[in-house]
């Protein structure tokens, strides 16, 4: 039901006749380049109308019809070049101008496509097609209102047009208008199943955050169509959320593989390498999805992470800039952008920065909902029985004597078992200095609940534990299989700790000698970050050393 493009471009052969003698008829040269063109023999055809633009270079048409035929080479930003100089000399003429847009959407620049197309879509509000066209390039730069406020009056007109039903289910499942979306969703799906009405019930789940049930529809929707447009980035993003970035990155692979400028592919698989260190091939998605989408905050402040990442300070500098300005709530951005100021030096702005990113850091705090402490809070105490001994061990007993790595997670936890190595690691370098402490808690995937493809994959399944034998039989296995060297306590059947912490379904802290929270992060792949769990852990430990004992 996605519009096909690629029929819309429009031949246009309207030239004057030749003035003037020539070596060789202009007319004769135009009439070769179309017929070429006609019979498929594009590259011919761009030579051959060149050839003719050396002789009257002010002929709009073979411009014009150059741009098609390069368009169809997909070598797009020549054909735009001949699309502006046609529209230059015609101005008028909204053929022109829709080709244009087109180009300028094939070659990744949707804001100047939907540019072109707002303007032709004022023109000319009565043409379906046009405002169809703007609908589906507003979807892809994410201005889902937009979309809606083009599209609700037509539906009404035409609630048969099953590609109209399509872009505005879309745009009102992903505004979080779930209800009035599934009416249009309901609309498609009594026509017969497709790969368009299981796309669409995939973006639902995903939207309502069901993201294992978002990954069945999906894919299911990629078995039907595996070239439906979009469908390989929803299905990252899924993915993503299920635990499974290896999975993820395939699918947004897949998606480049079609559409190498989509926004949310380029931006997914872009933070992905930058967490994974491939920052050169980080650094060119996350271009190409700042480019797509210039006034995304989020876009800019991943691409200005990256940078910064490859230490390249004066190229993060404006990313980050714009990514303040387009989301100044954003306490990360601002911390951001206050690091690459000191290293340029500008310590006034540099102090104003980090001024800012510490002010709504405590304002999010203070109006978050109850998820574990705050930074610098006391950690809730608890006493929990160790897995192997059955022995209580008290999280008081440490303070006053030793920093503490509180972690928490179980077996089906994907991000846990990611996590493992690098805390490993930690933990051989900074055993006897710090404690480390495993909290396994309720399984994140249980059997039977909500699963993850990675742990399908994997062969990895567990159900709920009923009693606590059966959690300390889970907990055993984990440290076991994973060959955790650090000491593993049992959570009781009540989560009461894992409560207290807000840790489900897996989480770390660093927790000072005095026993007061310094650092804590998620495991997820793009949330935690070794290297920021170590700076938090080498501060508490050299506090521990001023401490009296």
């Amino acid at each position: 039901m996605r519009i096909p493009i690629s029929l819309l471009f429009v031949p246009i052969l309207a030239l004057r006749s030749a003035s003037g003698q020539a070596v060789e008829d202009p007319m004769a040269i135009v009439q070769r380049a179309y017929q070429l063109q006609q019979n498929g023999d594009y590259a011919a055809a761009a030579e051959a109308y060149r050839a003719f633009l050396k002789l009257r270079p002010d002929e709009v048409g073979a411009h014009s019809n150059l741009g098609v035929v390069l368009t169809k080479l997909g070598h797009y930003d020549e054909a735009i070049d001949e699309y502006e100089v046609a529209e230059k000399l015609s101005p008028s003429d909204l053929r022109i101008t829709m080709n244009l847009a087109l180009a300028y959407e094939k070659s990744g620049r949707l804001p100047e496509a939907r540019q072109k197309l707002e303007t032709l879509h004022a023109v000319a509000p009565q043409e379906k097609q046009i405002t169809l066209l703007l609908a589906d390039a507003c979807l892809q730069s994410g201005e889902k209102n937009r979309v809606i406020e083009l599209l609700q009056p037509l539906e009404q007109q035409s609630p048969d047009d099953l590609a109209l039903s399509y872009l505005l289910g879309a745009a009102l499942i992903r505004s979080q208008r779930i209800a009035e979306g599934q009416v249009l969703l309901d609309r498609i799906l009594r026509n017969g199943d497709s790969a368009e009405s299981r796309f669409l019930l995939g973006t639902q789940m995903y939207e309502s955050g069901d993201y294992p049930a978002a990954v069945k529809e999906l894919s299911a929707a990629g078995d039907a169509n595996p070239n439906l447009p979009e469908l390989e980035a929803y299905l990252g993003q899924a993915l993503l959320a299920t635990g499974d970035p290896d999975g993820a990155s395939a699918a947004f692979r897949r998606e480049l593989e079609q559409n190498p400028n989509n926004y949310m592919a380029n931006l997914g698989l872009g933070q992905i390498l930058t967490v994974r260190k491939n920052l050169p091939e980080a650094e060119r998605l996350l271009r190409q999805a700042s480019l797509a989408r210039p006034q995304s905050g989020q876009a800019m402040l991943a691409f200005g992470e990256c940078l910064s990442a490859e230490r390249k300070w004066n190229e993060a500098r404006q990313p980050l800039q714009a990514a303040v300005k387009a989301i100044p709530d954003s306490a990360e951005a601002h911390g951001q952008l206050a690091t690459v100021y000191v290293h340029l030096h500008l310590m006034h702005e540099a102090a104003a920065e980090r001024s800012t990113a510490t002010r709504l850091l405590q304002l999010a705090e203070a109006h978050a909902p109850p998820s574990g402490p705050k930074g610098n809070e006391l950690a809730p105490d608890f006493t929990l029985p160790d897995v192997a001994t059955g022995k209580n061990v008290s999280l008081r007993d440490f303070r006053g004597k030793t920093p503490v790595v509180l972690i928490f997670g179980s077996y089906t936890c994907p991000n846990f078992r990611s996590s493992a190595d690098a805390l490993k690691a930690l933990h051989s370098k900074y055993a006897a200095q710090a404690r480390f402490l495993l909290v396994y808690i309720r399984e994140a995937h249980a059997t039977g609940e909500w699963q993850s493809t990675r742990n399908a994959s994997e062969g990895i399944s567990l159900p709920e534990a009923q009693v606590i034998a059966e959690k300390q039989s889970h907990a055993i296995m984990c440290s076991r299989t994973l060959h955790l060297p650090f000491q593993a306590l049992l959570d009781g059947l009540d989560n009461k700790v894992e409560s207290a912490y807000g840790a489900w379904p897996s989480r770390a802290f660093v927790i000072g000698i005095d026993g007061r929270v310094r650092y804590s992060t998620r495991l997820t792949e793009l949330d935690f970050t070794p290297r920021d769990v170590e700076i938090a852990l080498r501060s508490a430990v050299g506090r521990s050393r001023t401490v009296p004992q």
